[in-house]
């Protein structure tokens, strides 16, 4: 029989041997200011813009943009979307999954992962759903003034 003490020093190998692994992937990945997990118990709603954002409505009025990395297939279109935390954290290391709508329920789709959260202002967040109503008429010029010289050609 292997003693307790061989398994014990074996895991310490195995942990101390992966800590470069870590160290070298924490390095990989660099701090642009956006939040690496929101707290999944304040989220009030979400709001699908495109295969590539998504708005997290927090409790409190703070809303997040998160910007996948890749494309996700079907997420627009479909507008829904589940994930699974074993925390109530959601970080930019977990994956969402497509929900399709097949009448009698629903089926998942493709998963797709995260980015970061960025907070973002409630105008920003209006000018990402609908930049359509984004105002790109030039401001009417001022009136000439009546006492400058008309010059005639």
């Amino acid at each position: 029989m292997v003693d307790k003490r061989v398994y014990i020093l074996a895991a310490a190998i195995i942990i101390l041997s992966l800590s470069p692994v870590a160290a070298s992937f924490a390095e990989e990945v660099p701090d642009d200011g956006g939040e690496r997990c929101i707290d999944t118990r304040r989220i009030s709603s979400t709001d699908v813009v495109d295969a590539h954002n998504i708005l997290f409505y927090m409790r409190g009025g703070v809303i997040y943009r998160n910007t996948l990395p890749h494309k996700c297939t079907a997420l627009a279109r479909e507008n829904r979307f589940s994930y699974r935390t074993t925390i109530s954290r959601l970080c930019d290391i977990d994956m969402i999954t497509v929900l399709y709508d097949f009448g009698s329920g629903l089926s998942q789709g493709p998963s797709c992962g995260l980015g970061r959260f960025y907070p973002i202002s409630k105008d920003e967040a209006q000018a990402l759903k609908n930049p359509d109503d984004i105002d790109l008429e030039p401001e009417p010029l001022p009136p000439a003034d009546p006492e400058e010289p008309k010059v005639s050609e």
